[in-house]
């Protein structure tokens, strides 16, 4: 497998900031994608997956499936700038930036799916305005009540500046308590909350 130094050589030739050149920048950013296609696909990836798949349905084992390299602390670990000149930040498969809440939703919809959710719009979606960057993804149904044997994002826009999306791990029937993960500060994080406290859409 290659190195994360190598990989994050490529992430930084992606970026207008440590590169002009456009079609050069696509490449490079095609090349770490890859990287973490290459993670996912390998039987450690498979591996990971498949433990997650046959947790216990309480949902009180979480484990962290986001791939090698996004979920390393060393990967594009360096000052995040989203200016034109400056950009330095690295994005996802769905164009998300990594590490961050939003990645690994988008990761988990394409983990139980096989489609990474993609927003048809130019508009900049961020964490609070994931109705709408599912919606334009082909997830249209907002749900009042979860049902289990189903895969649920849910999206809490009063968070921080920016808003929080989570990935439901599971919940306990007749009760407004769920299983929820997600990433924060560049980390995996995992806490029990009330169901009412998020807008639920329905994955698969």
């Amino acid at each position: 497998m290659v190195t994360l130094e190598k990989v994050n050589e490529w992430a930084r030739k992606s970026c207008p900031r440590w590169n002009k050149n456009k079609l050069s920048r696509r490449a490079y950013r095609k090349a770490y994608r890859d990287a973490a296609k290459e993670w996912w696909e390998s039987p450690a990836g498979q591996d990971l997956m498949a433990k997650y798949r046959d947790r216990d349905q309480d949902g009180l084992c979480f484990i962290d499936t986001y791939p090698w390299p996004y979920r390393e602390q060393d990967f594009a670990n360096w000052e995040e700038d989203d200016s034109s000149d400056g950009y330095s930040l690295i994005s996802d498969q769905s164009g998300c930036v990594v590490k961050y809440a939003t990645s690994y939703c988008a990761w988990k919809i394409f983990e139980a799916t096989g489609t990474w959710p993609q927003k048809t719009s130019k508009e900049r979606l961020d964490a609070r305005r994931w109705v709408q960057f599912l919606a334009e993804a082909g997830y249209t149904e907002v749900v009042d009540y979860l049902e289990a044997g189903h895969h649920y994002v849910g999206i809490d826009p009063d968070v921080g500046e920016w808003g929080i999306v989570v990935w439901l791990d599971g919940y306990i029937d007749n009760s407004p308590v769920g299983y929820m993960s997600s990433y924060r500060n560049g980390e995996f994080v995992t806490w029990i909350d009330d169901i009412h406290c998020y807008t639920w859409v329905k994955i698969k």
